[in-house]
């Protein structure tokens, strides 16, 4: 299954992209960056460069990989900046979802998250 990976340099990305390979899926995955771009290769997976929140680009780098599906793994939490992870979740996954459906896409997987915290006083 050709698998289009946004993310896949993130910590669940990072991890996922080498499974769905060793799977025997044919993985394109993002990153933001030409380094992020060649782990990707590294892991086996075409690399492409596109940010989530350039719509065009992203729609773009979608179409060409033509995927049966898209897995979302898009976050910002590189530099502990809440406000521009709420904007990666809200303005990115819209992009993801409307590049996936301009490229046909009939199936995309998205995380999810849910926060624990242990009970007592604080």
């Amino acid at each position: 299954m050709r698998v289009f990976v946004a993310g896949a340099t993130g910590a669940v990305g990072s991890l996922l992209v080498p499974m769905l390979v060793a799977a025997g899926h044919e993985v394109t995955g993002t990153s933001r960056t030409l380094a992020g771009i060649e782990r990707i290769r590294s892991l086996g997976a075409t690399g492409v460069q596109a940010d989530a929140l350039d719509a065009d680009r992203l729609r773009r780098a979608v179409c060409a990989a033509a995927p049966e599906a898209v897995i979302h793994q898009l976050t910002d939490l590189s530099g502990a900046d809440g406000a521009a992870n709420g904007r990666m979740r809200r303005e990115g996954t819209r992009n993801l979802v409307e590049a996936a459906k301009a490229a046909g896409v009939g199936r995309i997987v998205a995380q999810s998250i849910s926060w624990t915290y242990a009970p007592g006083e604080g």
